[in-house]
């Protein structure tokens, strides 16, 4: 598995606050939209379960990349090269969600894009600390941060209770989350775009864009 062993927390910091910072924006882009109304439910109570919690989703998180980014990743860009890894890889970790509740095309899109995003990540960085942490902080400021669903999972708000305002899919994504909406998919998209340009100009790996 592709894990440097500089900078870990450098780059595990940078990539906790990436994936916190990106659903933070796209998340208040929804509740300035109308998309959510949301309400405070943190007790002294729930401590121990948002440690947990905040633990817990980044071992979710990173083995999910360990899985997706490292293994099928790293095993198609020895049979087919990198631009069919980084697509196989991301197709690969959407599907893995297709029996989540509340599954919609629109949710297969925005997971189909994160796939992108943190492929392009694991490309260009050339280990996993980074998307690791990413995953695993966007899964955690989803679900017990913000209280939204966390692709098609409900139930794990500890801070925030937020509840999808109906008629308005893309800003919320209905009951899938907040993956389906098109505020998701256009800031991931975005931030892929970010990824390659900063990547191409910086990384020591470049994508042939030729």
């Amino acid at each position: 598995m592709p894990f440097k062993k500089d900078k870990i927390a450098q780059k595990f910091g940078i990539g906790y606050l990436i994936g916190f910072l990106a659903f933070a924006i796209i998340f208040a882009i929804a509740v300035f939209g109308g998309g959510f109304t949301t309400k405070i439910v943190w007790s002294s109570k729930n401590i121990v379960l948002f440690v947990l919690m905040l633990i817990g989703f980044l071992i979710q998180g990173t083995t999910e990349e360990i899985v997706c980014r490292g293994y099928v990743q790293g095993r198609i860009t020895e049979k087919l090269g990198v631009f069919w890894a980084i697509a196989l890889s991301a197709l690969f970790f959407a599907s893995g969600h297709l029996g989540n509740s509340g599954v919609s095309l629109e949710g297969f899109v925005g997971l189909l894009a994160f796939g992108i995003l943190t492929a392009l990540l694991r490309f260009y960085t050339g280990d996993l600390w980074l998307c690791g942490a990413l995953h695993g902080a966007w899964n955690f400021a989803e679900g017990p941060f913000f209280g939204t669903p966390v692709s098609g999972i409900s139930g794990t708000e500890l801070l925030f209770k937020s509840t999808s305002v109906p008629h308005h899919p893309w800003l919320n994504g209905d009951a899938f989350g907040i993956e389906a909406s098109l505020t998701c998919i256009i800031v991931l998209i975005l931030l892929s775009f970010l990824t390659v340009y900063l990547g191409q100009k910086y990384s020591d790996n470049k994508l042939d864009l030729n």
